[in-house]
């Protein structure tokens, strides 16, 4: 998230607390696959709540980076419950505080919509990552124009940003990932939810080839 304090960071976190049970119902399947690929050295960027720490394989070393201490507050209280070796580090994922070819994987959910600059993030993920390390991603995107959706994400746009610090309705997160990671395997799909503006989602995985 872009923002760190305040009230809308408050919600913000409150929100995506109590909205756990959903988002394990709509993505678990999905995380189960995906995560399945990662090795041992992983980083999630943006890793909120701590949604996808039943995800992770035991014995896993993840990193973590967050820049809200509100998402932090709620990650750490679950942290402890889990059969993995966490390190967290409060910041953004423009500027990772890692060395080049640090990890074997780099998780990111519902988290590219949102940063400042999408480019560098996922610039960001390619240099930390080792060669041949994989990138899984869960991420809602902008929806085929001329749809009920599309019209919904023009009508709620600002909004939407507003309110959920930066949130937006509208990136085409595949085309950047695919111009920074040639080898993808992306699938887009559309749920049928009651958050309509963010019913459609890219699901997949990178390989870092060189």
């Amino acid at each position: 998230m872009n923002t760190t304090c305040g009230c809308k960071s408050k919600f913000n976190a409150a929100f995506m607390k109590n909205l756990e049970w959903y988002l394990h119902h709509v993505y678990g399947d999905y995380k189960k696959e995906l995560f399945s690929k990662l090795g041992k050295n992983v980083l999630e960027i943006g890793a909120g709540t701590g949604t996808n720490l039943p995800y992770y394989k035991e014995g896993t070393n993840l990193t973590v980076i967050e820049p809200s201490k509100d998402m932090l507050s709620y990650f750490l209280k679950k942290a402890d419950k889990y059969p993995l070796n966490i390190r967290v580090k409060e910041g953004f994922a423009e500027n990772l505080p890692f060395e080049d070819n640090s990890f074997d994987g780099v998780v990111s959910t519902l988290v590219l919509c949102s940063v400042q600059s999408p480019v560098k993030v996922v610039e960001e993920i390619r240099r930390v990552l080792k060669p041949g390390g994989v990138f899984i991603f869960i991420e809602h995107i902008k929806a085929p124009k001329e749809g009920l959706i599309s019209k919904t994400q023009d009508i709620l746009y600002k909004g939407w940003k507003w309110l959920f610090e930066g949130c937006d309705l509208k990136r085409e997160t595949g085309k950047l990932i695919k111009a920074f990671f040639p080898q993808s395997e992306i699938k887009t799909v559309r749920f049928n939810s009651p958050f309509i503006p963010v019913n459609y989602h890219i699901i997949g995985y990178a390989v870092k080839t060189d």
